[in-house]
């Protein structure tokens, strides 16, 4: 239990900012290059987000046709 609450422990914010220098020293040496394997994540990501919406925006305007049709096109 004690080497939870050393007295020299680092706070979070230090370890953020320990880890965003090593990130940024990484991508200096080397910067990150997407792969194709990435790209298709990216876009199937950006698909499973976009698809829900325009489905319930197309059921949503056909209630309203049916609606439209049904009540003021008697």
């Amino acid at each position: 239990m004690w080497r939870a609450t050393l007295p020299n422990k680092k706070t979070i914010k230090e370890q953020e900012r320990d880890l965003k220098r090593e990130i940024d020293r990484k991508n200096a040496e080397e910067p990150y290059k997407f792969t194709k394997k990435d790209i298709l994540a990216m876009i199937i990501a950006a698909f499973q987000i976009i698809f829900p919406i325009v489905v319930l925006g197309a059921i949503v305007f056909g209630l309203f046709i049916l609606f439209f049709t049904k009540v003021f096109l008697k």
